[in-house]
């Protein structure tokens, strides 16, 4: 009696899920993968009945909000969910892929209280083998993922269950000719050129510069944006411009050049104490060779501080 009243109990639920199911796998046939929603159709998609998994871009993409991050991330998730439109897929890999434009659903923003965009949610399955007990959304960070197809695929693939999800990016023939056109003038120039080329590339200091320059990059952060391929720079709360990112586990892309900059003008201060000033013959201009890169040293070292005070409010040394 028991299990009979339960199962009468879940068939109207399931009912609905499977319809729910049904209607937008048609409708994302029909929109090359990629769901636009209204907001009506955002809570219907994420209502508590799921047998399948949907991520969700809540984005603003008209002209007038002016959001960079927006307009980067579109292409690359509409990319994504064609490719994955189109893929063959595992029997419990219902996926969905959606955005929510501010213009078309503004009171769900005001409801979730929303004050950037673009912002990611993943809502798992809440029946199926890939269910789960939770069933409001996982935030991604898209500082931490970075806009590009790639990492959001990775993302999806551990978090979401879905082993077969991979983006392939397909090959731009345009760019290729542009670059096999690029790569046959550069030699015919390097051909030409040659003798005053070879005086180059056989100069000391030149290696030493280029050698310093990279490994100024390198302890940087710059192979971590290379993977990670975060922003540039970040709009904060009030549209100010964030150029470093904070805690240890994320970075901006202007960090790189930050950094490397400040360490390039300590190491050189360093150098020009140790190196050059003893060279001076003039004691005046040593004496104030003396005190100017001293204060360099000090003011930069201060600002590397404060630099890392930014990254990590728990820092505990500054000179000012």
């Amino acid at each position: 009696m028991q299990l009979s009243t339960l199962l009468l109990a879940t068939l109207p639920a399931l009912a609905a899920a499977s319809s729910t199911l049904d209607k937008y796998r048609t409708l994302s046939k029909k929109s090359g993968g990629l769901l636009s929603l209204s907001a009506q159709q955002f809570d219907e998609l994420t209502g508590p009945s799921r047998d399948y998994s949907v991520s969700i871009v809540l984005t603003a993409l008209g002209s007038q909000y002016k959001c960079h991050p927006c307009q980067l991330l579109q292409p690359e998730y509409a990319a994504l969910a064609k490719q994955w439109s189109s893929a063959g897929k595992g029997q419990d890999e219902e996926h969905f892929f959606a955005y929510l434009d501010f213009q078309n659903g503004p009171e769900v923003f005001q409801r979730l209280g929303l004050q950037t965009a673009p912002t990611f949610q993943l809502y798992m399955p809440t029946e199926g083998p890939r269910k789960t007990s939770k069933l409001g959304a996982e935030a991604v960070d898209f500082g931490r993922t970075g806009f590009k197809a790639e990492s959001i695929a990775s993302h999806l693939k551990a978090h979401a269950k879905l082993p077969s999800l991979e983006y392939r990016r397909p090959v731009d023939k345009g760019k290729l000719v542009k670059t096999g056109a690029s790569i046959g003038a550069g030699l015919v120039v390097a051909w030409k050129l040659w003798p005053v080329l070879g005086v180059i590339l056989t100069r000391r200091y030149i290696w030493s510069a280029m050698s310093l320059m990279t490994i100024l990059f390198m302890t940087s952060g710059y192979m971590w944006t290379q993977i990670r391929h975060p922003l540039y720079v970040q709009a904060g709360r009030n549209g100010q411009v964030t150029y470093i990112a904070g805690g240890y586990q994320t970075q901006l892309g202007a960090e790189v050049h930050i950094i490397s900059a400040l360490y390039g003008v300590l190491g050189f201060s360093v150098y020009a104490l140790a190196y050059l000033i003893p060279k001076l013959t003039d004691p005046t201009r040593q004496r104030l060779g003396i005190y100017v890169w001293t204060g360099v040293f000090v003011i930069m070292a201060g600002v590397l501080m404060n630099v890392f005070q930014m990254k990590q409010p728990g820092y505990p040394f500054r000179i000012f």
